[in-house]
Protein backbone atom coordinates (compact mmCIF):
# COMPACT_ATOMS: atom_id res chain seq x y z
CA UNK A 1 0.00 0.00 0.00
CA UNK A 2 1.23 3.47 -0.97
CA UNK A 3 0.59 4.56 2.58
CA UNK A 4 2.77 2.70 4.33
CA UNK A 5 5.98 3.69 1.97
CA UNK A 6 7.20 6.00 4.10
CA UNK A 7 6.91 4.61 7.52
CA UNK A 8 9.00 1.69 6.36
CA UNK A 9 11.81 3.93 5.26
CA UNK A 10 11.79 7.42 7.28
CA UNK A 11 13.95 5.97 10.14
CA UNK A 12 16.94 5.21 8.34
CA UNK A 13 19.71 7.96 9.04
CA UNK A 14 21.11 9.52 6.21
CA UNK A 15 24.12 11.85 6.61
CA UNK A 16 23.55 14.62 4.16
CA UNK A 17 20.94 13.24 1.71
CA UNK A 18 17.55 11.40 2.34
CA UNK A 19 16.38 8.08 1.71
CA UNK A 20 12.70 8.11 -0.03
CA UNK A 21 12.07 11.74 0.22
CA UNK A 22 11.17 11.14 3.97
CA UNK A 23 10.01 14.01 5.63
CA UNK A 24 12.56 12.89 8.61
CA UNK A 25 16.19 12.58 8.32
CA UNK A 26 18.31 12.52 11.72
CA UNK A 27 21.14 14.20 9.70
CA UNK A 28 20.79 16.67 7.08
CA UNK A 29 18.55 18.25 4.55
CA UNK A 30 17.77 18.47 0.74
CA UNK A 31 20.12 20.48 -1.23
CA UNK A 32 17.84 22.52 -3.09
CA UNK A 33 19.50 23.89 -6.25
CA UNK A 34 15.71 25.64 -7.42
CA UNK A 35 13.18 23.59 -6.11
CA UNK A 36 10.58 23.66 -8.80
CA UNK A 37 10.77 21.53 -11.76
CA UNK A 38 12.11 22.82 -14.85
CA UNK A 39 11.09 22.62 -18.16
CA UNK A 40 10.89 19.21 -19.40
CA UNK A 41 11.65 19.45 -22.71
CA UNK A 42 15.22 20.12 -21.73
CA UNK A 43 15.22 17.83 -18.96
CA UNK A 44 17.53 14.98 -19.02
CA UNK A 45 15.98 11.59 -19.33
CA UNK A 46 18.87 8.67 -19.33
CA UNK A 47 22.03 7.99 -16.87
CA UNK A 48 25.46 8.21 -17.97
CA UNK A 49 25.64 5.20 -20.11
CA UNK A 50 22.44 6.67 -21.91
CA UNK A 51 19.94 4.36 -20.43
CA UNK A 52 16.41 5.64 -20.09
CA UNK A 53 15.08 6.23 -16.85
CA UNK A 54 12.12 4.44 -16.23
CA UNK A 55 9.55 7.66 -15.33
CA UNK A 56 9.84 10.96 -16.54
CA UNK A 57 12.31 13.58 -15.33
CA UNK A 58 11.19 16.80 -14.10
CA UNK A 59 14.13 17.82 -12.13
CA UNK A 60 16.82 19.54 -14.32
CA UNK A 61 18.96 19.39 -11.24
CA UNK A 62 18.49 15.86 -10.08
CA UNK A 63 22.42 14.95 -11.28
CA UNK A 64 24.60 17.81 -9.67
CA UNK A 65 27.33 18.18 -7.48
CA UNK A 66 25.97 16.36 -3.86
CA UNK A 67 25.59 13.08 -6.02
CA UNK A 68 28.12 13.17 -8.61
CA UNK A 69 30.57 11.15 -6.79
CA UNK A 70 30.06 8.10 -8.72
CA UNK A 71 28.27 7.44 -12.48
CA UNK A 72 26.15 4.30 -10.49
CA UNK A 73 22.10 4.84 -11.81
CA UNK A 74 19.97 2.84 -9.35
CA UNK A 75 17.36 3.40 -11.22
CA UNK A 76 18.78 1.66 -14.27
CA UNK A 77 19.86 -1.21 -12.79
CA UNK A 78 17.36 -3.55 -15.11
CA UNK A 79 14.24 -4.70 -14.78
CA UNK A 80 15.30 -8.74 -14.68
CA UNK A 81 17.56 -8.03 -11.50
CA UNK A 82 14.95 -6.53 -9.86
CA UNK A 83 11.96 -8.78 -11.15
CA UNK A 84 14.67 -12.22 -9.43
CA UNK A 85 14.06 -10.44 -5.98
CA UNK A 86 10.39 -10.21 -6.72
CA UNK A 87 10.13 -6.61 -6.70
CA UNK A 88 8.51 -4.72 -9.31
CA UNK A 89 10.30 -2.76 -11.98
CA UNK A 90 7.32 -0.77 -12.96
CA UNK A 91 6.72 0.66 -9.39
CA UNK A 92 10.01 2.46 -9.87
CA UNK A 93 9.64 6.12 -8.23
CA UNK A 94 12.15 8.45 -8.28
CA UNK A 95 13.66 9.40 -4.05
CA UNK A 96 14.51 12.75 -4.71
CA UNK A 97 11.02 15.31 -4.26
CA UNK A 98 12.45 18.77 -5.26
CA UNK A 99 15.08 19.58 -7.89
CA UNK A 100 18.69 19.54 -6.68
CA UNK A 101 17.94 16.93 -3.65
CA UNK A 102 21.19 15.68 -2.70
CA UNK A 103 20.29 11.87 -2.97
CA UNK A 104 19.84 10.51 -6.52
CA UNK A 105 18.09 7.12 -6.67
CA UNK A 106 14.71 4.84 -6.78
CA UNK A 107 12.43 3.38 -4.77
CA UNK A 108 10.25 0.69 -5.75
CA UNK A 109 7.45 -1.88 -4.32
CA UNK A 110 7.35 -5.58 -4.34
CA UNK A 111 5.22 -7.79 -5.90
CA UNK A 112 2.05 -8.75 -3.91
CA UNK A 113 1.57 -10.47 -1.47
CA UNK A 114 5.13 -8.94 -0.24
CA UNK A 115 3.76 -5.34 -1.72
CA UNK A 116 1.59 -4.53 0.86
CA UNK A 117 3.79 -3.70 3.82
CA UNK A 118 7.50 -4.03 2.25
CA UNK A 119 9.48 -1.72 0.67
CA UNK A 120 12.95 -1.02 -0.94
CA UNK A 121 15.19 1.94 -2.42
CA UNK A 122 18.54 2.36 -3.38
CA UNK A 123 19.98 5.87 -3.26
CA UNK A 124 23.42 7.66 -4.29
CA UNK A 125 25.31 10.73 -2.70
CA UNK A 126 28.28 12.11 -2.44
CA UNK A 127 30.34 10.64 1.15
CA UNK A 128 33.94 10.30 1.78
CA UNK A 129 34.06 6.77 3.03
CA UNK A 130 31.87 3.78 4.85
CA UNK A 131 34.06 4.75 8.49
CA UNK A 132 32.69 8.39 7.85
CA UNK A 133 29.33 7.34 7.27
CA UNK A 134 29.39 4.77 10.32
CA UNK A 135 30.58 8.47 12.33
CA UNK A 136 28.04 10.66 10.92
CA UNK A 137 25.23 8.01 11.45
CA UNK A 138 26.39 6.50 14.42
CA UNK A 139 23.03 7.97 16.45
CA UNK A 140 19.90 5.66 15.65
CA UNK A 141 21.51 3.04 14.04
CA UNK A 142 23.10 -0.15 15.15
CA UNK A 143 25.65 -0.69 13.03
CA UNK A 144 26.21 -4.74 12.68
CA UNK A 145 29.46 -6.44 11.45
CA UNK A 146 30.77 -5.62 7.52
CA UNK A 147 29.53 -7.56 5.21
CA UNK A 148 31.82 -9.20 2.13
CA UNK A 149 30.34 -8.95 -1.57
CA UNK A 150 32.06 -9.48 -4.31
CA UNK A 151 35.02 -8.69 -2.47
CA UNK A 152 33.95 -5.24 -1.79
CA UNK A 153 33.31 -3.77 2.21
CA UNK A 154 29.57 -3.46 2.79
CA UNK A 155 28.15 -1.44 5.78
CA UNK A 156 24.82 -2.83 7.03
CA UNK A 157 22.96 -1.01 9.71
CA UNK A 158 19.75 -1.74 11.29
CA UNK A 159 17.14 1.40 13.10
CA UNK A 160 14.73 0.76 16.09
CA UNK A 161 12.06 1.10 13.75
CA UNK A 162 12.64 -1.59 11.59
CA UNK A 163 14.59 -0.18 8.64
CA UNK A 164 17.73 -1.52 7.43
CA UNK A 165 20.39 -0.30 5.53
CA UNK A 166 23.92 -1.16 3.21
CA UNK A 167 26.33 0.74 2.27
CA UNK A 168 28.64 0.46 -0.75
CA UNK A 169 31.36 3.02 -1.89
CA UNK A 170 31.51 4.09 -4.98
CA UNK A 171 34.15 6.91 -6.09
CA UNK A 172 33.54 9.79 -4.10
CA UNK A 173 29.95 8.38 -3.31
CA UNK A 174 28.16 6.26 -1.13
CA UNK A 175 25.22 3.77 -3.01
CA UNK A 176 22.48 3.25 -0.33
CA UNK A 177 20.48 1.01 -0.34
CA UNK A 178 17.31 0.21 2.40
CA UNK A 179 14.78 -1.74 3.11
CA UNK A 180 12.10 -1.35 5.51
CA UNK A 181 8.52 -3.36 6.76
CA UNK A 182 5.26 -0.73 7.04
CA UNK A 183 4.15 -2.16 10.02
CA UNK A 184 5.20 -2.17 13.86
CA UNK A 185 6.51 -5.23 15.37
CA UNK A 186 8.47 -5.00 11.91
CA UNK A 187 10.22 -8.20 10.67
CA UNK A 188 12.90 -9.46 12.44
CA UNK A 189 16.33 -8.05 11.80
CA UNK A 190 18.02 -10.74 10.41
CA UNK A 191 14.92 -10.76 7.73
CA UNK A 192 14.57 -7.18 6.76
CA UNK A 193 18.41 -6.65 6.42
CA UNK A 194 18.60 -9.70 4.22
CA UNK A 195 15.81 -7.68 1.63
CA UNK A 196 18.62 -4.76 1.87
CA UNK A 197 21.67 -7.34 1.20
CA UNK A 198 19.82 -9.07 -1.60
CA UNK A 199 19.44 -6.01 -3.90
CA UNK A 200 22.75 -4.82 -2.84
CA UNK A 201 24.07 -8.70 -3.59
CA UNK A 202 22.16 -8.15 -7.25
CA UNK A 203 23.77 -4.86 -7.99
CA UNK A 204 26.89 -4.73 -6.63
CA UNK A 205 28.50 -5.97 -10.17
CA UNK A 206 27.25 -2.74 -11.67
CA UNK A 207 28.49 -0.35 -8.94
CA UNK A 208 31.92 1.56 -10.12
CA UNK A 209 34.38 0.80 -7.50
Amino acid sequence: MAGMRPIACATIAIAGFLSCGCSNPIQGSPSAEGMSPSNTQEVRQTDAQGTPLPFHNTFSKRWNSANDGTSYEPCTVGADRLVSLGIDPDSARDAATVDGQTLRGCDWDYFPPKSEFLSIYQIVGNSESLDWYKVQNRIGSNWLPDEVINGRRVGVASDKSGGCLTYVQSGTAGVVTGSGYGLLPSLPEKEICGYALDLTRATIDKIPE
